[in-house]
Protein backbone atom coordinates (compact mmCIF):
# COMPACT_ATOMS: atom_id res chain seq x y z
CA UNK A 1 0.00 0.00 0.00
CA UNK A 2 1.46 3.45 -1.05
CA UNK A 3 0.55 6.44 0.81
CA UNK A 4 -0.34 9.85 -1.31
CA UNK A 5 2.95 11.91 -0.31
CA UNK A 6 3.22 15.72 -1.85
CA UNK A 7 7.04 17.28 -2.50
CA UNK A 8 7.95 20.44 -0.58
CA UNK A 9 10.93 22.89 -1.35
CA UNK A 10 12.17 23.73 2.40
CA UNK A 11 15.70 25.53 3.73
CA UNK A 12 16.57 23.72 6.98
CA UNK A 13 19.00 25.40 9.23
CA UNK A 14 20.64 23.74 12.27
CA UNK A 15 23.80 25.07 14.60
CA UNK A 16 26.13 24.05 12.14
CA UNK A 17 24.77 23.56 8.29
CA UNK A 18 22.03 24.71 6.04
CA UNK A 19 20.15 22.43 3.77
CA UNK A 20 18.28 23.11 0.59
CA UNK A 21 15.92 20.47 -0.65
CA UNK A 22 12.35 18.67 -0.91
CA UNK A 23 10.79 16.81 1.76
CA UNK A 24 8.17 14.47 0.84
CA UNK A 25 4.96 15.60 3.35
CA UNK A 26 1.11 13.76 3.44
CA UNK A 27 -0.93 15.51 1.14
CA UNK A 28 -2.68 18.15 2.42
CA UNK A 29 -0.48 17.93 5.94
CA UNK A 30 1.35 21.16 7.57
CA UNK A 31 5.08 20.70 7.35
CA UNK A 32 5.12 21.11 11.52
CA UNK A 33 2.74 18.05 12.04
CA UNK A 34 4.83 15.61 9.70
CA UNK A 35 8.10 16.72 11.49
CA UNK A 36 6.75 16.28 14.92
CA UNK A 37 5.59 13.27 14.04
CA UNK A 38 8.73 11.11 13.45
CA UNK A 39 8.75 8.85 15.35
CA UNK A 40 12.13 8.14 14.57
CA UNK A 41 13.44 11.79 15.06
CA UNK A 42 15.46 11.99 11.38
CA UNK A 43 13.88 13.35 8.14
CA UNK A 44 14.92 12.75 5.10
CA UNK A 45 15.26 15.58 2.71
CA UNK A 46 16.06 14.95 -1.36
CA UNK A 47 17.79 16.97 -3.51
CA UNK A 48 19.94 18.69 -1.03
CA UNK A 49 22.03 21.24 -1.14
CA UNK A 50 24.44 21.27 2.03
CA UNK A 51 26.06 24.64 3.23
CA UNK A 52 28.41 24.24 6.16
CA UNK A 53 28.14 26.84 8.96
CA UNK A 54 31.68 28.51 10.59
CA UNK A 55 31.61 29.29 14.10
CA UNK A 56 30.30 33.14 13.13
CA UNK A 57 27.47 31.30 12.00
CA UNK A 58 28.01 32.37 8.03
CA UNK A 59 28.16 29.78 5.33
CA UNK A 60 31.61 28.77 4.86
CA UNK A 61 32.94 29.99 1.25
CA UNK A 62 30.94 29.48 -1.54
CA UNK A 63 30.98 25.43 -1.68
CA UNK A 64 28.01 23.83 -1.32
CA UNK A 65 27.97 19.89 -2.11
CA UNK A 66 24.94 18.26 -3.23
CA UNK A 67 23.71 14.60 -2.30
CA UNK A 68 20.40 12.80 -3.16
CA UNK A 69 19.65 12.23 0.58
CA UNK A 70 20.28 14.12 3.79
CA UNK A 71 18.93 12.67 6.95
CA UNK A 72 18.37 15.10 9.34
CA UNK A 73 17.93 14.89 12.93
CA UNK A 74 14.87 17.12 14.40
CA UNK A 75 15.58 17.98 17.72
CA UNK A 76 18.81 19.91 15.91
CA UNK A 77 16.42 22.13 13.49
CA UNK A 78 16.86 25.98 14.43
CA UNK A 79 14.70 26.89 11.66
CA UNK A 80 12.90 25.51 8.50
CA UNK A 81 11.09 27.69 5.91
CA UNK A 82 9.11 26.94 2.49
CA UNK A 83 11.08 27.80 -0.47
Amino acid sequence: MQIPKQKVRVNIKTESFIVKGTVHTMVDSRLSDYITSQKDKFIPVTNAEVYYLGESRKVIGEKKFKREVVCINVDKIEMIEYL
